[in-house]
């Protein structure tokens, strides 16, 4: 049986990528960069040296299927969530409450940002102590969308009130005039999804 021969094999970065499979160098650098790792990180973590992950990110290189095993798990992926042949990560994403960032955003209101830049989106819980609202009007990017999860709040949206209640949802074009005040004797609070990162 004849042995192939290797020497006139294009490099790694000149083969053209198999039909729906991502170059593991592809998919690292973007992972990598979503983390705001560096390279020095990610081989500390898996074990692989920099310059072998560097090689990989540039093309110039293939991984076998153990190495690539490690390198997903850096990221909580298998081999299979990493180079997109399942739907997600192999493992949950938790982020803790005291993970979230906290902002006063007025008197009465708090929010907890959580921000992941895998999500492409942020996810704001608001808590409204009563008679207390935001002090100016939002416009920003993107849409909103808003989930009441306790109590009631007064929407205001391009001039026109709208009352919320536990379990009603709106969304919203951001780009209008936009704001939120608790005229009840109650707490309130929704979950709010912003699709563009405001926070």
């Amino acid at each position: 049986m004849a042995t192939p021969d290797h020497s006139s094999m294009p490099p790694a970065a000149d083969r053209p990528s198999e039909p729906g499979y991502p170059r593991p160098g592809e998919v690292l650098r973007r992972l990598r960069t979503q983390r705001g790792m560096s390279l020095r990180q990610v081989s500390a973590e898996c074990g692989l040296s920099v310059s072998f992950l560097a090689a990989l990110e540039r093309g110039e290189t293939d991984i076998a299927l153990e190495r690539l095993s490690r390198l997903a798990g850096v990221f909580g992926h298998d081999v299979g969530s990493f180079l997109g042949f399942s739907r997600g990560r192999a493992t949950p994403s938790v982020f803790p409450l005291q993970s979230q960032e906290r902002l006063e955003r007025a008197p009465g209101v708090t929010y907890h940002v959580l921000r992941s830049p895998e999500l492409g989106y942020q996810v704001i819980t608001a808590d409204f102590q009563p008679g207390s609202g935001l002090s100016e009007e939002l416009q920003h990017e993107g849409t909103d969308l808003i989930v009441m999860t306790r109590g009631t709040l007064v929407a205001r949206y391009n001039g026109v009130d709208h009352e919320l209640r536990a379990g009603d949802c709106v969304q919203w074009s951001a780009g209008y005039p936009h704001t939120f005040r608790n005229d009840s004797t109650e707490p309130a609070q929704f979950v709010g999804v912003l699709f563009s990162s405001l926070y």
